[in-house]
């Protein structure tokens, strides 16, 4: 700023001498006038300098005394939080205690306050047979605050018994040995009156059963090509690196209650991602790493079936990958494509969108584009469209398979004509 200031003075005070010298050759007398004119040029460019100053520091002391204030603020709210925390500790204590003495006070009587609150678990199929060692929480509300919360376990006899607890709403959440678990539910309790309710839970964790794949391909090109079916689901971005990645998840139902299933992806290493002879009928587990991503396939050495095991229960739609014959040697790529551009059908018309992989129900040819006609997209160029490597169903009932040991399993897998896709084969009734 120094320089820029003595920058444009000398050439102020340049200029104004050149005028001087045309009306009077003397240069002694034409620097005096321009001096007299404009002053000594050292205290110009101090006031210059001071000026231009003045507003930057002005907006530092404003800047300084807004961070002391916020600082002031955020010590303040901590100080408050921390209190309330506190309180609210000491509060959820003293009314745990005050419920353990009216229990030990009502011993033998039937209190109005206060009443038993019981679970009977039965096994699925079995109902004569207790269910053992199921852990149940009651949460104590009011509105959508949480009073307290109480813990039990099922005993040999599969009673999941809370105590005397006051009348009002809970939530109920259970949790089998293994892990699964229902959606929570609100119970309400009344005055005077004890509340009993029996419930079926899944008598094991959930065991293999064969299950059959049928690809219906409308229009199969005469290239012989491979199904990668993947039923596993990407979490959020910033989860940490390795199997951690994915998740999968099933679920049965059971006298209504439906049983989610969280998978461990790292004992299940190679039951949830399976590659599909199209032309042969046939399907064999994917080789996966151990941080979940798919090895190299020969397939000559993969266990190739007419079924494949997989865990018993209700699973989403897969995440399809298309790949001809030649393309298997490179199939370690897709490990690198954690999202990809597509097109959907979509009020009536298609357009392209992006979308993580894997995503459910999403057809991708991951070495080649789709072809399309640009006509039938909106507002999409050519160069646009040759980015297009998906296709995302539209607003379609969500399909689901289900692997159970009452039917055989055979999983339809059905692919519309997408060579070329047209308006005909990108409709939502060609595509489930």
């Amino acid at each position: 700023m120094r320089q820029d200031i003595i920058d444009e003075l000398s050439d102020h005070f340049v200029c104004a001498l050149n005028r001087e010298l045309l009306k009077n050759p003397d240069e002694k007398v034409a620097r005096q006038r321009v001096l007299n004119q404009y002053g000594d040029p050292i205290k110009v460019a101090r006031q210059l300098w001071l000026e231009a100053m003045k507003e930057k520091i002005m907006s530092q002391r404003i800047m300084t005394g807004i961070s002391v204030t916020m600082a002031v603020c955020g010590f303040i709210v901590v100080g408050i939080a921390w209190s309330m925390m506190q309180e609210s500790r000491a509060f959820n204590l003293q009314m745990l205690e005050q419920f353990k003495l009216a229990q030990e006070r009502s011993a033998g009587e039937t209190s109005g306050e206060l009443q038993p609150i019981e679970f009977q678990l039965v096994q699925e199929g079995s109902e004569d047979q207790p269910a053992e060692g199921f852990t149940g929480t009651l949460s104590k509300r009011d509105g959508n605050d949480t009073i307290f919360t109480v813990e039990a376990v099922s005993d040999q006899n599969g009673l999941l018994d809370f105590g005397k607890l006051p009348w009002g709403n809970y939530l109920l959440t259970l949790k089998a040995p293994w892990g699964e678990a229902p959606k929570a539910e609100l119970i309400t309790t009344i005055p005077g009156r004890k509340y009993e309710e029996t419930i079926v839970c899944p008598a094991r964790t959930p065991e293999k059963v064969e299950v059959q794949f049928q690809v219906n391909w409308q229009n199969m090109p005469e290239e012989e090509y491979y199904l990668l079916c993947d039923f596993r689901h990407r979490k959020a971005f910033g989860s940490s690196v390795g199997s951690d990645l994915f998740f999968l998840s099933s679920y049965q139902e059971i006298k209504g209650r439906l049983w989610l299933y969280s998978h461990d992806l790292d004992r299940e290493s190679e039951e949830n991602v399976y590659l599909i002879d199209v032309k042969n009928q046939r399907a064999a587990p994917c080789p996966l790493s151990a941080d979940g991503n798919i090895k190299k396939i020969d397939e000559r050495q993969l266990n190739w079936g007419p079924t494949v095991e997989i865990l018993q229960g209700v699973y989403a739609r897969p995440t399809i990958y298309l790949i001809s014959q030649n393309e298997l040697g490179k199939i370690t790529e897709i490990n690198s494509l954690s999202s990809t551009k597509g097109i959907r059908f979509e009020n009536g018309q298609l357009e392209t969108i992006s979308f993580v992989v894997p995503s459910q129900g999403a057809i991708i040819f991951p070495f080649e584009n789709i072809s399309i006609d640009p006509a039938l997209v909106v507002d999409k160029t050519p160069a646009v469209l040759r980015q297009i490597h998906g296709f995302v169903p539209g607003r379609l009932p969500r399909k689901t398979y289900a692997a159970t040991e009452k039917q055989p399993n055979v999983w339809e897998i059905n692919i519309p004509d997408l060579f070329p896709i047209t308006r005909e084969s990108g409709s939502l009734s060609s595509v489930r």
